[in-house]
Order: C-alpha cells, then structure tokens, then sequence
C-alpha cells in the first residue's frame, strides 16, 4: 500500500536518513552558498519526517537574545518578516533553545503555550537542537498541519540523529571566516550590504514588537569618478579606505556603518541618534582635506535619511532617493525622505523613458540664437540650441532634459545629432554670407577618444573649420579631466575654435584659465544682469572680466543682454559679441534663415 505523508517513518529511515545527509554533504562539497545549504538541511528534515512545514533557526551572532530563521518551509511562513527573526523564547524552537533538549508538542491547536510563529493550520510540530563543537547554535523545527497526525519518540530520535549529523556539516559551512567574508566589505574593512540589510531587517522586528521607528543613512561621494577617471582606480581605493576610516569616527556604539558598493556608503543609527546631527558631522568631516599619495583630495557626500519601520529594501531605497535629491540641491547636503519624492522619481523615470524614445525616433530640432557685433550690430554667427519636440507635451525646453541625459549619458547621442544637423545647415548659410556656428559640447562627449575626429567628419570639408566654434561650460570636472583637455587640443589642432560658457559661475582659476586651451570668453548672465539701471556696473566685475579676456587673447561674448543699458555699457567696456533676447531670441531654421536673407538684401542695398 502506497504510502501516506501523514504515516510515520517505516523501517527504511537508516537508509533515508543517510540519504537526507548525503545530499546536504554533496552541496557542500561542491561550495553552494550557505543559503542553499541551508535551505537543503531543512528541505532534508522534512522530507526525512513525512512532515509539510518547518524552520532552521541560528541563534543571532550580534544580539544572542533573537534567531534567524535562515531557511522556511511550508505555507504561510516565508512573507512575514516576524516569522523569519523572533525572540529566543519565541516558539517550540524556543523551548529547545532554553533547555538544550528536544521537544515535541501533539496538539498545537489545544497547547497552553502557542508561537505565534506557527502557522495557523499547523496541527502538531517538534525541534531539535544544534550544536556546533559542543556549542548550542540554533534548532530544527518540524511541523505538519495533517489532522490526526502525531510524532512518534522514534521520529524524535530519528530528528536527533540528523541534526547531530547536520551541527558537524555546519561547522565547515560556518566557518568564522566564510561568515566574515559574507558580511565584510574586503577593500574598507566595514559591512557590506548583506550585514546592512541584515541589521535592518531585525531593527524592523524590534520596531513592530514596540520599538521606536528604524533609521537608516545613505551616502554618495561628490566627484568621485571625477577622482577615479583623472587619477586612477589605486587613488580611488586609497580615497574610500580613508573614507571608511572617517565614518568609523562618526558612529556610535550600536550603530552600522557598510559599503553597499562603489563609492556608496550607509549607516543604520542607534535610536538615540538625531539623524540630521549625525549627517551634518559626516558632511563636516568628510569635506575636509585627505593627503593621499602626497596629493591633497577634497570629498564631498551628499546624505538622504529615511525612517519607518517599512520593509528592509524599501527604507534603504528611500534613503537613496532622499540622497538623490540632496545631490541635485546641490554637493554637501543631507534631506529627509518626503512620500512626494516618490513621485518625483515616478516622473523623473517616466522622463527617462520618454528621452530614450526621443533619441530612438530623433524628436528634436535645433533653434539659432543670433550673436550681434557690438560696433556693426550685425549678425555675426549663431549658437545652436537642441529643443525637444514631445508628441504631448510640445517644446520641452533644455533644462528639463540636458541634466538628465548629462547622467544618463544620452547626451553622447543627442550631441553627436546637434552636431551634424548644425555643420549641415551652417553649410548652407555659410554659401550665402560669412558667418560663424557656435554648438555646445558636454564634457561626457569631451571625454570619448577621437571627439575632434568626429567633429572633422561632420564639417566634411564643407566650410572652414574656424567657422565652428564648440562651446563647453566651465567646471571642475572640465579642470580636471585629461581627456576633455586633450579634445579641446585636438580641436584647436584641426583649426576649430573653443569656447568657455557661462564663464565666472563655476570653478575656473586666472592660473587655470591661462592654461586652458580656448579662444573665446562668453561672460554668464549674471554679471550683465549686475548692470544698474543707470546704465552702471556697480560691482566692476563685468569690466574686469572682458579686460581679463581681452588680455589673455580671447575674444569676448557677453550672455543673456535684456536692456539697452546694458548693451550700452558692454559696447563701451569693448566686449566683442553679445547675445540675448534684446538683441534676438532663439528662431527655428526658418525664421533664422529669414533672417539672414533681409540682412543679405540690406547689404545689397547699402552697397
């Protein structure tokens, strides 16, 4: 008669048994991380007691008063996180953990003393302990939700047996050091984030039984494949051993500090913590000079901090999110999480969806910004400006889009467009009249090998390549990239000018400006907006400026012109071109190309 699940154990359990720790010892042999092995102990004893449910449990190494329950089976056991780590009282594994001896209970339904870590259908259960060289490490617990069904003294024995068999297998897999390299980040000697997660999984517990609410830090460095691109990975590594080093500083006792990978850090706080004092001393500390290899290195982080008692993954991903947002506010700042950055991301996904689509089916266009001589008031050139047509939302400006394709590295595609769309039309404007065609140009795009060769290809010998001129915009990243610096080079090799945009709102030094490869100065906006309305440059710092210019040998463009005072006072500091609305707002190719027309039919006439 075929057997059923709900039958005791018959005269082949020697035979089984051996079979249950063969296929565990097998796993091992072949290294399967402990996770399986885990997992192949207690499918064994289940199998091994014709039983339907089960737990093994460690007791916890960092809080010896909690286990965690490393491998489930059955229903209604593996969801909630209160089942998966639990007191050491908690439950008949409990019982086992408190006396050493095994236990068995016949009728949970009618027991005085009921686990709330039983699923409710389980009818009868057993456990049985585990020692690791004499030591008591956890427990093998056993259920079936069977009606009638009980366990018998010789299945007890039978569970004693192989976990006798099983605390000798987990004494290899175990290992002090397997366990170190599991939970230890190798390079900075903190946690990684399998000890994170594992940490915050049982503040959770803790929290649901009547704690207060769990809270988590998570940190990205400012710059750092800034470091990594222009000074090497060995620098880098260098950087975030000293990193960790000021972290373990900055922690108290109870809390976490790990390294989630890259130059991502985060810190699981004590509850006698005040989060935002904690991230205020991490940015103070962390911005502070660090000597390495005889060079001076200044780090920024920026913090997102998110408390709750949500899931272990759902409250570090808020932390991230609140980081994100604090990077974009700017380096050097911590945020709280708000349920609306939520949708802030929502949205910002959803943009980066909508971008990819755009480059895939080249939903842009290029507007011309007229730039005007300051003696003749003649057009001399235009700057082209990418617009993105949306299907929906119509004319979807460049602040909206440029950063995130800037992070995303779409601008790779989108400027390798502009570029080409500019030199061709330029083509056709440069027949009729001499003009020049200025097109913006990221650092991500500086930095790809042969750029220069790719902006030859697209003037294709159609016009003078000093007719072309690249802008970049000044920045740290510009200073300190080699290979932006040698595309600048290459481009003046090839006859191509250069530009610096938005000049005196990022980090150029005088030393750094004179070593720069470039030719023409564009002064940003705010310096012109300075202009009184006396027609007055209070500060003297637009004239400093296009002196400066002028005395390193740049020509000098002067941005965002909205009044006449202004152009008055730029055309009497002798700045060389200017732009802004006053003096012609960005056209489409058309209106552009009309322009252009009534400025060749008023020449023909003055001539």
């Amino acid at each position: 008669m075929k057997q059923s699940r709900s039958d005791p154990p018959t005269d082949g359990t020697n035979a089984a048994l051996v079979e249950a720790l063969l296929s565990v010892q097998n796993l091992v042999s072949a290294g399967a991380p402990p996770k399986v092995t885990y997992q192949a102990i207690l499918d064994g004893a289940v199998g091994l007691l014709n039983a339907d449910s089960g737990a093994l449990r460690f007791v916890d190494r960092a809080d010896p008063s909690w286990t965690v329950a490393v491998a489930v089976h059955g229903e209604g056991i593996s969801d909630e996180r209160w089942r998966r780590r639990a007191p050491i009282t908690e439950g008949i594994s409990g019982r086992v953990l408190a006396t050493g001896q095994p236990a068995t209970e016949n009728d949970l339904q009618r027991a005085q003393y009921r686990s709330q870590l039983a699923p409710a259908a389980l009818k009868a259960g057993l456990a049985v302990p585990i020692r690791e060289r004499g030591r008591l490490v956890g427990a093998i617990s056993i259920g079936t939700t069977a009606s009638g069904r009980r366990f018998a003294d010789s299945e007890q024995r039978l569970a004693m047996d192989y976990a006798e068999h099983v605390g000798v297998i987990l004494a290899v897999v175990r290992a002090d050091h397997a366990v170190t390299q599991a939970f230890t980040d190798s390079l900075t000697g903190l946690g990684n984030r399998a000890l994170l997660l594992d940490r915050l999984e049982h503040e959770l517990v803790r929290s649901d039984r009547g704690g207060d609410e769990v809270t988590v830090l998570f940190l990205d460095l400012d710059r750092f494949k800034l470091v990594n691109d222009s000074l090497g990975h060995i620098i880098g590594d260098q950087r975030l051993k000293a990193v960790a080093e000021r972290l373990r500083g900055c922690i108290r006792d109870g809390d976490v500090c790990a390294r989630l990978g890259g130059d991502e850090f985060a810190i699981l706080l004590n509850n006698a913590a005040e989060p935002s004092t904690v991230a205020e001393r991490i940015i103070d500390l962390l911005q502070r000079g660090f000597l390495i290899d005889g060079r001076e290195l200044f780090i920024g982080v920026s913090v997102g901090i998110a408390s709750g008692r949500d899931d272990a993954e759902t409250l570090l991903r808020n932390a991230d999110v609140a980081m994100c947002h604090a990077k974009r506010d700017g380096a050097g700042r911590h945020q709280r999480f708000e349920p609306r950055m939520h949708a802030a991301l929502r949205s910002r996904l959803d943009l980066d969806s909508e971008l990819r689509r755009a480059v895939e089916r080249r939903e842009f266009e290029l507007h011309y910004q007229p730039l005007y001589h300051r003696r003749s008031g003649r057009p001399t050139g235009f700057e082209a400006l990418v617009r993105w047509r949306h299907p929906m939302r119509g004319l979807v400006p460049p602040l909206e889009f440029i950063p995130l394709a800037e992070e995303t590295g779409m601008i790779i595609d989108i400027g390798h467009w502009v570029l080409e769309q500019a030199c061709s039309q330029f083509a056709v404007w440069r027949d009729e009249m001499p003009l020049a065609i200025s097109v913006n140009a990221s650092i991500r795009e500086l930095e790809r090998a042969h750029y220069a060769a790719t902006v030859e290809r697209a003037i294709a010998g159609r016009f003078s390549a000093r007719d072309l001129v690249i802008e970049v915009t000044e920045s740290e990243r510009l200073q300190d990239s080699p290979g932006a610096i040698a595309s600048l080079d290459a481009l003046k090799e090839i006859g191509v000018r250069t530009a610096l945009d938005d000049f005196g709102t990022g980090y150029s030094t005088l030393l750094n400006l004179s070593h720069l490869p470039i030719d023409v100065l564009k002064v940003a906006k705010p310096f012109v907006d300075a202009v009184g309305g006396d027609g007055r440059n209070p500060t003297g710092l637009l004239a400093g400026i296009i002196s400066l210019g002028k005395h390193l040998g740049f020509r000098t463009v002067a941005e965002g012109i909205e009044r006449e005072d202004q152009r008055e006072l730029l055309a009497r500091l002798g700045c060389d071109l200017g732009q802004g609305y006053l003096l012609g707002r960005p056209l489409d190719t058309a209106t552009a190309s009309e322009l252009l027309a009534a400025e060749i039919a008023g020449n023909r006439q003055a001539t």
